[in-house]
Protein backbone atom coordinates (compact mmCIF):
# COMPACT_ATOMS: atom_id res chain seq x y z
CA UNK A 1 0.00 0.00 0.00
CA UNK A 2 1.57 3.32 -1.09
CA UNK A 3 1.33 6.66 0.76
CA UNK A 4 2.40 10.23 -0.36
CA UNK A 5 5.16 11.78 1.75
CA UNK A 6 6.76 15.26 1.61
CA UNK A 7 8.96 15.53 -1.43
CA UNK A 8 6.62 13.38 -3.48
CA UNK A 9 8.30 10.06 -2.52
CA UNK A 10 6.16 6.93 -2.28
CA UNK A 11 6.89 3.92 -0.05
CA UNK A 12 5.28 0.52 0.45
CA UNK A 13 3.66 -0.15 3.84
CA UNK A 14 5.27 -3.14 5.53
CA UNK A 15 2.99 -5.96 6.71
CA UNK A 16 4.27 -8.04 9.60
CA UNK A 17 2.98 -11.62 9.47
CA UNK A 18 3.92 -14.92 11.00
CA UNK A 19 2.96 -18.55 10.60
CA UNK A 20 1.15 -20.18 13.51
CA UNK A 21 1.19 -23.94 13.97
CA UNK A 22 -2.17 -25.64 14.50
CA UNK A 23 -1.45 -28.76 16.53
CA UNK A 24 -3.17 -32.10 16.60
CA UNK A 25 -5.88 -31.95 19.31
CA UNK A 26 -4.13 -34.71 21.25
CA UNK A 27 -0.74 -33.05 21.51
CA UNK A 28 -0.07 -31.00 24.64
CA UNK A 29 2.84 -28.58 24.70
CA UNK A 30 4.83 -28.78 27.92
CA UNK A 31 3.55 -32.23 28.87
CA UNK A 32 7.09 -33.56 28.49
CA UNK A 33 9.71 -30.96 29.47
CA UNK A 34 12.33 -30.51 26.79
CA UNK A 35 10.25 -32.08 24.03
CA UNK A 36 9.92 -29.79 21.05
CA UNK A 37 6.72 -29.94 19.08
CA UNK A 38 7.11 -32.86 16.66
CA UNK A 39 6.54 -31.86 13.07
CA UNK A 40 4.23 -34.87 12.68
CA UNK A 41 1.97 -33.42 15.41
CA UNK A 42 1.35 -30.23 13.40
CA UNK A 43 -1.85 -30.36 11.36
CA UNK A 44 -1.27 -27.15 9.42
CA UNK A 45 0.13 -23.64 9.63
CA UNK A 46 -2.00 -20.51 9.29
CA UNK A 47 -0.65 -17.07 8.54
CA UNK A 48 -1.51 -14.40 11.13
CA UNK A 49 -0.89 -10.66 11.23
CA UNK A 50 0.59 -8.59 14.04
CA UNK A 51 -2.74 -8.81 15.89
CA UNK A 52 -2.74 -12.64 15.65
CA UNK A 53 -5.61 -12.48 13.17
CA UNK A 54 -5.63 -15.00 10.30
CA UNK A 55 -4.83 -13.59 6.90
CA UNK A 56 -6.48 -16.46 5.07
CA UNK A 57 -3.29 -18.18 3.97
CA UNK A 58 -3.00 -21.80 5.06
CA UNK A 59 -0.33 -24.44 4.58
CA UNK A 60 -1.36 -28.04 5.24
CA UNK A 61 1.28 -30.34 6.71
CA UNK A 62 1.65 -33.48 4.59
CA UNK A 63 3.74 -35.04 7.38
CA UNK A 64 0.96 -34.82 9.98
CA UNK A 65 0.06 -38.06 11.73
CA UNK A 66 -3.16 -38.35 13.79
CA UNK A 67 -2.81 -38.87 17.54
CA UNK A 68 -3.07 -42.10 19.53
CA UNK A 69 -6.75 -41.88 20.45
CA UNK A 70 -7.78 -41.07 16.90
CA UNK A 71 -5.73 -44.04 15.73
CA UNK A 72 -7.57 -46.27 18.18
CA UNK A 73 -5.15 -46.83 21.05
CA UNK A 74 -6.88 -47.23 24.43
CA UNK A 75 -5.95 -46.29 28.00
CA UNK A 76 -3.49 -43.60 26.91
CA UNK A 77 -3.72 -41.99 30.33
CA UNK A 78 -0.28 -42.11 31.97
CA UNK A 79 2.93 -40.37 30.88
CA UNK A 80 4.51 -43.73 30.09
CA UNK A 81 1.65 -44.83 27.82
CA UNK A 82 1.62 -41.42 26.14
CA UNK A 83 5.33 -41.60 25.41
CA UNK A 84 4.97 -45.09 23.96
CA UNK A 85 1.87 -44.07 21.99
CA UNK A 86 3.63 -41.05 20.45
CA UNK A 87 6.24 -43.41 19.09
CA UNK A 88 3.61 -45.81 17.74
CA UNK A 89 1.80 -43.09 15.77
CA UNK A 90 5.05 -41.63 14.44
CA UNK A 91 5.31 -38.40 16.41
CA UNK A 92 8.67 -39.34 17.93
CA UNK A 93 11.38 -41.88 17.23
CA UNK A 94 12.59 -44.70 19.49
CA UNK A 95 15.49 -42.70 20.91
CA UNK A 96 13.18 -39.85 21.91
CA UNK A 97 10.73 -42.31 23.47
CA UNK A 98 13.53 -43.79 25.57
CA UNK A 99 14.55 -40.33 26.74
CA UNK A 100 10.97 -39.43 27.71
CA UNK A 101 10.42 -42.74 29.45
CA UNK A 102 13.34 -42.13 31.78
CA UNK A 103 11.24 -39.73 33.86
CA UNK A 104 7.97 -41.67 33.63
CA UNK A 105 6.67 -43.77 36.49
CA UNK A 106 5.96 -47.40 35.70
CA UNK A 107 4.71 -50.43 37.64
CA UNK A 108 7.09 -53.34 38.25
CA UNK A 109 5.75 -56.56 39.82
CA UNK A 110 7.33 -57.60 43.13
CA UNK A 111 8.10 -61.11 44.28
CA UNK A 112 6.79 -62.43 47.60
CA UNK A 113 10.08 -61.44 49.24
CA UNK A 114 9.67 -57.83 48.10
CA UNK A 115 12.32 -57.98 45.39
CA UNK A 116 11.76 -56.81 41.83
CA UNK A 117 10.66 -59.51 39.45
CA UNK A 118 13.23 -60.41 36.80
CA UNK A 119 12.61 -62.61 33.79
CA UNK A 120 14.68 -64.13 31.01
CA UNK A 121 14.08 -64.39 27.28
CA UNK A 122 16.43 -65.46 24.48
CA UNK A 123 19.33 -65.55 26.90
CA UNK A 124 18.72 -61.99 28.15
CA UNK A 125 17.49 -60.87 31.55
CA UNK A 126 14.84 -58.16 31.58
CA UNK A 127 12.49 -56.34 33.93
CA UNK A 128 8.75 -56.61 33.13
CA UNK A 129 7.28 -53.11 33.20
CA UNK A 130 3.61 -52.07 33.01
CA UNK A 131 2.27 -48.61 32.25
CA UNK A 132 -1.33 -48.65 33.51
CA UNK A 133 -2.20 -51.84 35.37
CA UNK A 134 -0.55 -55.12 36.29
CA UNK A 135 -1.51 -58.56 34.91
CA UNK A 136 -3.64 -61.16 36.71
CA UNK A 137 -2.03 -62.75 39.76
CA UNK A 138 0.13 -59.76 40.66
CA UNK A 139 -0.76 -58.37 44.11
CA UNK A 140 2.25 -56.15 44.80
CA UNK A 141 4.28 -53.84 42.62
CA UNK A 142 6.72 -50.96 42.76
CA UNK A 143 5.83 -47.58 41.31
CA UNK A 144 9.13 -46.13 40.17
CA UNK A 145 10.68 -43.88 37.54
CA UNK A 146 12.40 -45.76 34.76
CA UNK A 147 15.70 -43.92 35.42
CA UNK A 148 15.64 -45.07 39.05
CA UNK A 149 14.81 -48.62 38.00
CA UNK A 150 17.81 -49.00 35.74
CA UNK A 151 21.12 -50.29 37.02
CA UNK A 152 22.86 -53.47 35.99
CA UNK A 153 19.65 -54.37 34.21
CA UNK A 154 19.03 -51.99 31.32
CA UNK A 155 16.56 -54.08 29.34
CA UNK A 156 12.84 -53.73 30.11
CA UNK A 157 9.79 -55.28 28.54
CA UNK A 158 7.27 -52.47 28.20
CA UNK A 159 3.57 -53.37 28.33
CA UNK A 160 1.38 -50.45 27.27
CA UNK A 161 -1.86 -52.44 27.26
CA UNK A 162 -2.85 -52.00 23.61
CA UNK A 163 -0.09 -53.73 21.68
CA UNK A 164 2.28 -56.61 22.18
CA UNK A 165 4.80 -55.78 24.88
CA UNK A 166 8.11 -54.68 23.41
CA UNK A 167 11.69 -54.79 24.61
CA UNK A 168 13.37 -51.44 25.21
CA UNK A 169 17.12 -51.30 25.84
CA UNK A 170 18.41 -48.32 27.82
CA UNK A 171 22.10 -49.30 27.75
CA UNK A 172 22.91 -46.17 25.72
CA UNK A 173 21.27 -43.94 28.35
CA UNK A 174 22.75 -45.49 31.49
CA UNK A 175 26.23 -43.96 31.35
CA UNK A 176 26.25 -40.85 33.53
CA UNK A 177 22.53 -41.18 34.27
CA UNK A 178 21.40 -39.50 37.47
CA UNK A 179 19.47 -42.01 39.55
CA UNK A 180 17.77 -42.18 42.90
CA UNK A 181 17.17 -45.91 43.52
CA UNK A 182 15.45 -45.17 46.84
CA UNK A 183 12.78 -43.04 45.17
CA UNK A 184 9.84 -45.41 44.78
CA UNK A 185 6.59 -46.48 46.38
CA UNK A 186 5.60 -50.11 46.91
CA UNK A 187 1.87 -50.64 46.44
CA UNK A 188 -0.66 -53.39 46.94
CA UNK A 189 -3.57 -54.39 44.76
CA UNK A 190 -6.85 -52.98 46.15
CA UNK A 191 -8.30 -56.47 46.70
CA UNK A 192 -5.56 -57.29 49.23
CA UNK A 193 -5.16 -53.85 50.80
CA UNK A 194 -5.56 -53.64 54.58
CA UNK A 195 -8.88 -51.79 54.32
CA UNK A 196 -10.47 -54.27 51.92
CA UNK A 197 -9.00 -57.26 53.76
CA UNK A 198 -10.52 -56.01 57.00
CA UNK A 199 -13.85 -55.37 55.31
CA UNK A 200 -13.86 -58.87 53.83
CA UNK A 201 -13.30 -60.39 57.27
CA UNK A 202 -16.11 -58.27 58.72
CA UNK A 203 -18.49 -59.40 55.96
CA UNK A 204 -17.60 -63.05 56.56
CA UNK A 205 -18.59 -62.59 60.18
CA UNK A 206 -21.66 -60.39 59.57
CA UNK A 207 -23.19 -62.80 57.04
CA UNK A 208 -22.03 -65.98 58.80
CA UNK A 209 -19.75 -67.13 56.00
CA UNK A 210 -16.61 -69.24 56.17
CA UNK A 211 -13.52 -67.32 57.17
CA UNK A 212 -11.73 -66.00 54.09
CA UNK A 213 -14.59 -66.62 51.64
CA UNK A 214 -15.06 -62.99 50.59
CA UNK A 215 -11.32 -62.30 50.42
CA UNK A 216 -10.75 -65.36 48.23
CA UNK A 217 -13.56 -64.31 45.91
CA UNK A 218 -12.15 -60.79 45.60
CA UNK A 219 -8.77 -62.10 44.53
CA UNK A 220 -10.41 -64.30 41.91
CA UNK A 221 -12.64 -61.62 40.38
CA UNK A 222 -9.80 -59.09 40.39
CA UNK A 223 -7.81 -61.50 38.21
CA UNK A 224 -10.78 -62.15 35.91
CA UNK A 225 -11.20 -58.41 35.53
CA UNK A 226 -7.54 -57.81 34.68
CA UNK A 227 -7.67 -60.64 32.15
CA UNK A 228 -10.35 -58.60 30.36
CA UNK A 229 -8.19 -55.49 30.46
CA UNK A 230 -9.79 -53.78 33.45
CA UNK A 231 -8.58 -53.11 36.98
CA UNK A 232 -10.83 -52.98 40.03
CA UNK A 233 -10.57 -49.93 42.25
CA UNK A 234 -10.79 -50.12 46.03
CA UNK A 235 -14.31 -48.67 45.87
CA UNK A 236 -15.34 -51.30 43.31
CA UNK A 237 -13.86 -54.07 45.45
CA UNK A 238 -15.87 -52.82 48.43
CA UNK A 239 -19.05 -52.55 46.39
CA UNK A 240 -18.71 -56.03 44.99
CA UNK A 241 -17.72 -57.56 48.34
CA UNK A 242 -20.85 -56.20 50.03
CA UNK A 243 -23.11 -57.44 47.25
CA UNK A 244 -21.42 -60.83 47.07
CA UNK A 245 -21.54 -61.50 50.82
CA UNK A 246 -25.24 -60.67 51.02
CA UNK A 247 -25.98 -62.75 47.90
CA UNK A 248 -24.20 -65.85 49.23
CA UNK A 249 -25.97 -65.55 52.60
CA UNK A 250 -29.39 -65.25 50.97
CA UNK A 251 -28.71 -68.20 48.66
CA UNK A 252 -28.03 -70.34 51.69
CA UNK A 253 -31.06 -69.05 53.60
CA UNK A 254 -33.30 -69.72 50.61
CA UNK A 255 -31.92 -73.25 50.25
CA UNK A 256 -32.71 -73.84 53.92
CA UNK A 257 -36.25 -72.58 53.45
CA UNK A 258 -35.66 -69.50 55.60
CA UNK A 259 -36.78 -65.97 54.67
CA UNK A 260 -34.33 -63.67 52.92
CA UNK A 261 -34.05 -59.91 52.95
CA UNK A 262 -32.79 -57.59 50.23
CA UNK A 263 -32.09 -53.86 50.61
CA UNK A 264 -34.54 -51.43 49.06
CA UNK A 265 -31.79 -49.90 46.89
CA UNK A 266 -30.08 -52.90 45.31
CA UNK A 267 -27.66 -50.94 43.16
CA UNK A 268 -26.36 -48.88 46.06
CA UNK A 269 -25.56 -52.18 47.80
CA UNK A 270 -23.62 -53.73 44.94
CA UNK A 271 -26.52 -55.70 43.43
CA UNK A 272 -28.57 -55.76 40.24
CA UNK A 273 -31.78 -57.62 39.47
CA UNK A 274 -31.58 -60.87 37.55
CA UNK A 275 -34.65 -63.09 37.26
CA UNK A 276 -35.27 -66.73 38.03
CA UNK A 277 -36.89 -69.16 35.60
CA UNK A 278 -40.34 -68.00 36.63
CA UNK A 279 -39.59 -64.29 36.21
CA UNK A 280 -39.26 -63.51 39.93
CA UNK A 281 -36.50 -61.02 40.87
CA UNK A 282 -33.26 -62.77 41.86
CA UNK A 283 -30.61 -60.16 42.77
CA UNK A 284 -26.97 -60.92 41.99
CA UNK A 285 -23.74 -58.97 42.59
CA UNK A 286 -23.02 -56.38 39.92
CA UNK A 287 -19.72 -57.15 38.21
CA UNK A 288 -19.38 -53.64 36.74
CA UNK A 289 -19.12 -55.18 33.29
CA UNK A 290 -15.51 -56.08 34.07
CA UNK A 291 -15.79 -59.82 34.67
CA UNK A 292 -18.38 -62.53 34.24
CA UNK A 293 -19.98 -63.73 37.45
CA UNK A 294 -19.76 -67.41 36.37
CA UNK A 295 -16.29 -67.06 34.76
CA UNK A 296 -17.28 -69.08 31.71
CA UNK A 297 -14.23 -69.52 29.51
CA UNK A 298 -14.19 -67.39 26.38
CA UNK A 299 -15.07 -69.10 23.14
CA UNK A 300 -15.29 -67.22 19.85
CA UNK A 301 -16.74 -64.15 21.57
CA UNK A 302 -15.60 -62.36 24.74
CA UNK A 303 -18.18 -61.92 27.51
CA UNK A 304 -17.24 -58.34 28.37
CA UNK A 305 -17.67 -57.34 24.73
CA UNK A 306 -21.01 -59.10 24.41
CA UNK A 307 -22.29 -57.40 27.55
CA UNK A 308 -20.84 -54.08 26.37
CA UNK A 309 -22.78 -54.37 23.12
CA UNK A 310 -26.07 -55.22 24.86
CA UNK A 311 -25.74 -52.48 27.48
CA UNK A 312 -24.54 -50.00 24.85
CA UNK A 313 -27.64 -50.74 22.76
CA UNK A 314 -29.96 -50.07 25.70
CA UNK A 315 -28.03 -47.00 26.87
CA UNK A 316 -27.98 -45.45 23.40
CA UNK A 317 -31.71 -45.82 22.90
CA UNK A 318 -32.55 -44.52 26.37
CA UNK A 319 -30.33 -41.49 25.80
CA UNK A 320 -32.18 -40.67 22.58
CA UNK A 321 -35.55 -41.17 24.27
CA UNK A 322 -34.50 -39.20 27.35
CA UNK A 323 -35.67 -41.91 29.74
CA UNK A 324 -33.54 -44.46 31.56
CA UNK A 325 -36.33 -45.75 33.82
CA UNK A 326 -37.56 -48.30 31.29
CA UNK A 327 -36.07 -50.05 28.31
CA UNK A 328 -36.95 -48.55 24.95
CA UNK A 329 -38.94 -50.61 22.43
CA UNK A 330 -35.87 -51.53 20.37
CA UNK A 331 -33.99 -52.75 23.47
CA UNK A 332 -36.99 -54.82 24.50
CA UNK A 333 -37.04 -56.38 21.05
CA UNK A 334 -33.30 -57.02 21.29
CA UNK A 335 -33.94 -59.08 24.43
CA UNK A 336 -36.96 -60.86 22.95
CA UNK A 337 -35.01 -61.76 19.80
CA UNK A 338 -32.28 -63.11 22.06
CA UNK A 339 -34.82 -65.25 23.88
CA UNK A 340 -36.18 -66.54 20.57
CA UNK A 341 -32.84 -67.70 19.18
CA UNK A 342 -32.09 -69.51 22.43
CA UNK A 343 -35.50 -71.17 22.41
CA UNK A 344 -35.50 -72.05 18.73
CA UNK A 345 -31.89 -72.92 17.87
CA UNK A 346 -29.52 -75.61 19.14
CA UNK A 347 -26.52 -74.26 20.98
CA UNK A 348 -24.30 -76.09 18.45
CA UNK A 349 -25.60 -75.99 14.87
CA UNK A 350 -23.50 -78.65 13.17
CA UNK A 351 -25.30 -78.80 9.80
CA UNK A 352 -25.77 -75.04 9.42
CA UNK A 353 -29.47 -75.34 8.60
CA UNK A 354 -32.25 -73.27 10.14
CA UNK A 355 -34.37 -75.80 12.06
CA UNK A 356 -37.92 -76.49 10.93
CA UNK A 357 -40.42 -74.52 12.95
CA UNK A 358 -38.07 -71.61 13.62
CA UNK A 359 -38.90 -69.17 15.06
CA UNK A 360 -40.98 -70.74 17.82
CA UNK A 361 -44.18 -68.91 18.75
CA UNK A 362 -43.90 -66.29 21.48
CA UNK A 363 -44.08 -67.54 25.04
CA UNK A 364 -46.11 -64.99 27.03
CA UNK A 365 -45.41 -66.94 30.22
CA UNK A 366 -41.62 -66.91 29.91
CA UNK A 367 -39.45 -65.40 32.59
CA UNK A 368 -38.47 -62.60 30.21
CA UNK A 369 -42.07 -61.73 29.39
CA UNK A 370 -42.84 -61.61 33.10
CA UNK A 371 -39.80 -59.43 33.77
CA UNK A 372 -40.49 -57.01 30.91
CA UNK A 373 -44.25 -56.88 31.26
CA UNK A 374 -46.44 -56.14 28.30
CA UNK A 375 -44.42 -55.03 25.31
CA UNK A 376 -45.23 -52.18 22.95
CA UNK A 377 -46.77 -54.57 20.41
CA UNK A 378 -44.53 -53.47 17.54
CA UNK A 379 -43.61 -55.65 14.55
CA UNK A 380 -40.23 -57.40 14.81
CA UNK A 381 -37.35 -54.98 14.37
CA UNK A 382 -34.77 -56.62 12.09
CA UNK A 383 -31.94 -54.25 13.07
CA UNK A 384 -32.53 -55.04 16.74
CA UNK A 385 -32.06 -58.70 15.78
CA UNK A 386 -28.58 -58.17 14.32
CA UNK A 387 -26.77 -58.62 17.64
CA UNK A 388 -28.57 -61.84 18.72
CA UNK A 389 -28.18 -63.19 15.18
CA UNK A 390 -24.43 -62.54 15.41
CA UNK A 391 -24.28 -64.55 18.64
CA UNK A 392 -25.51 -67.77 17.01
CA UNK A 393 -22.06 -68.13 15.40
CA UNK A 394 -20.37 -68.34 18.78
CA UNK A 395 -19.02 -71.80 17.94
CA UNK A 396 -16.07 -72.13 15.58
CA UNK A 397 -17.85 -74.35 13.04
CA UNK A 398 -17.41 -74.04 9.29
CA UNK A 399 -21.16 -74.34 8.74
CA UNK A 400 -22.01 -71.56 11.19
CA UNK A 401 -21.23 -68.32 9.45
CA UNK A 402 -22.78 -65.34 7.73
CA UNK A 403 -25.11 -67.26 5.38
CA UNK A 404 -26.72 -69.02 8.34
CA UNK A 405 -26.86 -65.81 10.35
CA UNK A 406 -28.72 -64.03 7.54
CA UNK A 407 -31.11 -66.96 7.05
CA UNK A 408 -31.91 -66.80 10.76
CA UNK A 409 -32.45 -63.05 10.49
CA UNK A 410 -34.88 -63.54 7.61
CA UNK A 411 -36.79 -66.23 9.45
CA UNK A 412 -36.81 -64.27 12.70
CA UNK A 413 -38.07 -60.96 11.32
CA UNK A 414 -39.35 -61.62 7.76
CA UNK A 415 -36.59 -59.29 6.61
CA UNK A 416 -35.96 -58.81 2.91
CA UNK A 417 -34.36 -56.40 0.47
CA UNK A 418 -32.59 -53.41 1.99
CA UNK A 419 -33.38 -54.65 5.47
CA UNK A 420 -31.28 -57.77 4.90
CA UNK A 421 -28.49 -55.57 3.53
CA UNK A 422 -28.55 -53.51 6.73
CA UNK A 423 -28.50 -56.63 8.93
CA UNK A 424 -25.69 -58.06 6.79
CA UNK A 425 -23.62 -54.91 7.36
CA UNK A 426 -24.21 -54.95 11.12
CA UNK A 427 -23.41 -58.64 11.51
CA UNK A 428 -20.18 -58.15 9.58
CA UNK A 429 -19.25 -55.40 12.05
CA UNK A 430 -20.35 -57.14 15.26
CA UNK A 431 -18.68 -60.49 14.52
CA UNK A 432 -15.05 -59.28 14.63
CA UNK A 433 -15.73 -56.63 17.31
CA UNK A 434 -17.10 -59.24 19.73
CA UNK A 435 -14.28 -61.69 19.10
CA UNK A 436 -12.06 -62.88 21.90
CA UNK A 437 -8.72 -61.10 21.86
CA UNK A 438 -6.35 -59.42 24.24
CA UNK A 439 -6.51 -56.01 22.58
CA UNK A 440 -9.63 -54.24 21.24
CA UNK A 441 -8.93 -53.37 17.63
CA UNK A 442 -10.18 -49.98 16.42
CA UNK A 443 -13.51 -49.86 14.61
CA UNK A 444 -11.94 -48.26 11.55
CA UNK A 445 -9.54 -51.20 11.22
CA UNK A 446 -12.51 -53.53 10.85
CA UNK A 447 -13.96 -51.13 8.29
CA UNK A 448 -10.72 -51.17 6.32
CA UNK A 449 -10.90 -54.97 6.15
CA UNK A 450 -14.52 -54.76 5.06
CA UNK A 451 -13.60 -52.18 2.40
CA UNK A 452 -11.02 -54.59 1.02
CA UNK A 453 -13.50 -57.47 0.86
CA UNK A 454 -15.69 -58.48 -2.06
CA UNK A 455 -18.92 -58.17 -0.13
CA UNK A 456 -20.93 -55.48 -1.92
CA UNK A 457 -22.51 -53.15 -0.88
CA UNK A 458 -20.91 -53.54 2.58
CA UNK A 459 -17.48 -52.76 1.13
CA UNK A 460 -18.86 -49.65 -0.57
CA UNK A 461 -20.44 -48.41 2.66
CA UNK A 462 -17.20 -49.08 4.52
CA UNK A 463 -15.28 -47.03 1.95
CA UNK A 464 -17.71 -44.12 2.28
CA UNK A 465 -17.59 -44.12 6.09
CA UNK A 466 -13.78 -44.30 6.10
CA UNK A 467 -13.54 -41.39 3.67
CA UNK A 468 -15.92 -39.35 5.83
CA UNK A 469 -13.90 -40.19 8.93
CA UNK A 470 -10.89 -38.49 7.37
CA UNK A 471 -12.81 -35.20 7.57
CA UNK A 472 -11.97 -34.89 11.23
CA UNK A 473 -12.73 -31.16 11.39
CA UNK A 474 -16.00 -31.37 9.48
CA UNK A 475 -19.01 -31.22 11.85
CA UNK A 476 -20.43 -34.69 12.48
CA UNK A 477 -23.99 -33.41 12.09
CA UNK A 478 -23.18 -32.17 8.59
CA UNK A 479 -21.54 -35.42 7.51
CA UNK A 480 -24.01 -37.89 8.95
CA UNK A 481 -26.98 -36.47 7.04
CA UNK A 482 -25.27 -37.33 3.75
CA UNK A 483 -25.55 -41.05 4.52
CA UNK A 484 -28.66 -42.09 2.65
CA UNK A 485 -32.38 -41.60 2.90
CA UNK A 486 -33.37 -41.42 6.60
CA UNK A 487 -36.16 -43.93 5.94
CA UNK A 488 -33.71 -46.52 4.58
CA UNK A 489 -32.58 -49.16 7.12
CA UNK A 490 -29.16 -49.23 5.43
CA UNK A 491 -28.82 -45.52 6.25
CA UNK A 492 -29.61 -46.25 9.92
CA UNK A 493 -26.91 -48.92 10.06
CA UNK A 494 -24.38 -46.80 8.15
CA UNK A 495 -25.00 -43.74 10.32
CA UNK A 496 -24.57 -45.76 13.49
CA UNK A 497 -21.28 -47.19 12.24
CA UNK A 498 -20.10 -43.74 11.13
CA UNK A 499 -20.79 -42.17 14.55
CA UNK A 500 -19.00 -45.03 16.31
CA UNK A 501 -16.04 -45.09 13.90
CA UNK A 502 -15.41 -41.35 13.91
CA UNK A 503 -15.88 -40.73 17.64
CA UNK A 504 -14.95 -44.15 19.07
CA UNK A 505 -12.67 -42.50 21.64
CA UNK A 506 -15.54 -40.38 23.00
CA UNK A 507 -18.71 -42.50 23.46
CA UNK A 508 -20.70 -39.54 24.71
CA UNK A 509 -20.05 -37.52 21.54
CA UNK A 510 -20.68 -40.56 19.33
CA UNK A 511 -24.06 -41.19 20.95
CA UNK A 512 -25.01 -37.52 20.78
CA UNK A 513 -24.16 -37.52 17.07
CA UNK A 514 -26.49 -40.47 16.56
CA UNK A 515 -29.23 -38.92 18.69
CA UNK A 516 -29.28 -35.65 16.72
CA UNK A 517 -29.66 -36.94 13.16
CA UNK A 518 -32.79 -37.74 11.21
CA UNK A 519 -32.66 -41.52 10.57
CA UNK A 520 -34.60 -43.04 13.51
CA UNK A 521 -32.46 -41.43 16.26
CA UNK A 522 -33.32 -43.96 19.04
CA UNK A 523 -32.45 -46.97 16.89
CA UNK A 524 -29.37 -45.32 15.40
CA UNK A 525 -28.13 -44.34 18.86
CA UNK A 526 -28.81 -47.88 20.10
CA UNK A 527 -26.73 -49.39 17.31
CA UNK A 528 -23.97 -46.81 17.84
CA UNK A 529 -23.87 -47.78 21.51
CA UNK A 530 -23.76 -51.47 20.60
CA UNK A 531 -20.80 -51.00 18.24
CA UNK A 532 -18.86 -48.95 20.80
CA UNK A 533 -19.77 -51.30 23.63
CA UNK A 534 -18.62 -54.30 21.61
CA UNK A 535 -15.19 -52.74 21.41
CA UNK A 536 -14.77 -51.06 24.81
CA UNK A 537 -17.12 -53.00 27.09
CA UNK A 538 -19.34 -51.43 29.73
CA UNK A 539 -16.41 -49.61 31.43
CA UNK A 540 -15.86 -47.72 28.18
CA UNK A 541 -19.07 -45.70 28.68
CA UNK A 542 -19.40 -42.74 31.01
CA UNK A 543 -20.50 -44.16 34.36
CA UNK A 544 -23.53 -41.87 34.58
CA UNK A 545 -24.98 -43.35 31.37
CA UNK A 546 -24.81 -46.88 32.76
CA UNK A 547 -25.97 -46.13 36.30
CA UNK A 548 -29.06 -44.25 35.09
CA UNK A 549 -30.24 -47.34 33.19
CA UNK A 550 -32.54 -48.76 35.84
CA UNK A 551 -33.35 -52.04 33.99
CA UNK A 552 -29.62 -52.80 33.81
CA UNK A 553 -30.12 -56.17 35.49
CA UNK A 554 -32.37 -57.70 32.85
CA UNK A 555 -30.00 -56.60 30.08
CA UNK A 556 -27.05 -58.14 31.94
CA UNK A 557 -29.12 -61.28 32.55
CA UNK A 558 -30.02 -61.89 28.89
CA UNK A 559 -26.58 -60.95 27.58
CA UNK A 560 -24.92 -63.39 29.98
CA UNK A 561 -27.43 -66.11 29.10
CA UNK A 562 -26.94 -65.86 25.33
CA UNK A 563 -23.18 -65.71 25.82
CA UNK A 564 -23.22 -69.00 27.75
CA UNK A 565 -25.67 -70.60 25.34
CA UNK A 566 -23.61 -70.10 22.18
CA UNK A 567 -20.25 -70.78 23.83
CA UNK A 568 -18.21 -73.96 23.66
CA UNK A 569 -17.37 -73.63 27.36
CA UNK A 570 -20.91 -72.80 28.46
CA UNK A 571 -24.13 -74.79 28.03
CA UNK A 572 -22.46 -77.23 25.61
CA UNK A 573 -20.16 -78.58 28.31
CA UNK A 574 -22.51 -78.39 31.28
CA UNK A 575 -25.29 -81.00 31.65
CA UNK A 576 -26.71 -79.01 34.56
CA UNK A 577 -26.96 -75.87 32.41
CA UNK A 578 -28.57 -77.89 29.62
CA UNK A 579 -31.24 -79.05 32.06
CA UNK A 580 -31.75 -75.51 33.30
CA UNK A 581 -31.97 -74.02 29.81
CA UNK A 582 -34.67 -76.54 28.91
CA UNK A 583 -36.71 -74.98 31.74
CA UNK A 584 -35.57 -71.39 31.25
CA UNK A 585 -35.91 -71.28 27.47
CA UNK A 586 -38.42 -74.03 26.61
CA UNK A 587 -38.83 -74.78 22.92
CA UNK A 588 -42.59 -75.32 23.12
Amino acid sequence: MASALSGGAAVTEQRFTDWKAILDPEFRRGEFPGLETPRAAVVRWIEVDEREQPTGNVQENPEHRPGPLWKGLTNVTTPATKAAAMRVVGWIDVATMRRLLLDCEVLVPLRDNGELELRRSDGRDFIPVHTTTVPPGVRRWRRIRVRDLLGEQTLIRLDAGWTMAEFVDFSAEVAGLERDPDRYVDEQAPEVSPRITELAAQLDQEYRLETGLVATRLRAVADWSRANGFALTAEECERYARGYARWVRNLRLNAAGEPVEWPDDLFANGLITHYDDGGAPAPVPWTLGKFEHANTGSGRFAWHRVLGAYVGFAVGECLALGNGDTLGPAAQQLLRHSETVMRGLPFMNVDGVVPAGFPPPPNPGSWLSTALGEGPGLPPNPLAAALPVTMVAGFELESVGLPLQLEIARALTDAEGEVVTAVDLLVRMFTPLLATGEFPEPIHIHLERLRSSRHSPANEIAAIVLAMREGRDIPDAEQIETLGDPSDPVAVAARAIFAAAKRHYDPWTALQTACRQSADPPLTAALTGAVIGARLGVPGFPAELVTTLRPLGVVDNVASDIYRYFNLHGVAKSPSLQERWAQRYPRD
